[in-house]
């Protein structure tokens, strides 16, 4: 056992709904949009020109606009910042994934 971990209290505080819970309580950053679509802004150099892309996310469940904000790396890889470690080839997997991590989030459905 590891000095000075508590598993107990580990198991209790580090499930799904006690991380929204926390992170929803976190001061967010100047500018961060906090409702609406979610967007991601790529540049890139290619043969002497500037490129700019914006990637924007407009998430609807159940006829209720979520702000998933899903971001895409240059890579083309989504990621979200609710599931930090996980990156995603389609925006619907990263989706599907949000609501199967905080299914409190989500009305209706089955």
């Amino acid at each position: 056992m590891a000095p000075g971990i508590d598993f107990a209290e580990l198991d209790t505080v580090a499930t799904p709904d006690e991380l929204a819970t926390y992170l929803a309580a976190l001061d967010r950053p100047e500018g961060e949009p906090t409702s609406g679509p979610s967007r991601s802004v790529r540049t890139a150099e290619h043969e002497g020109h500037r490129i700019t892309l914006t990637t924007t996310y407009d998430v609807v469940v159940d006829g209720t606009p979520v702000t998933a904000r899903l971001h895409v790396s240059e890579d083309g890889m989504l990621s979200a910042p609710g599931l930090p470690y996980h990156r995603f080839t389609s925006a619907l997997d990263a989706v599907r994934a949000l609501m199967s991590a905080y299914p409190g989030h989500f009305v209706g459905g089955s």
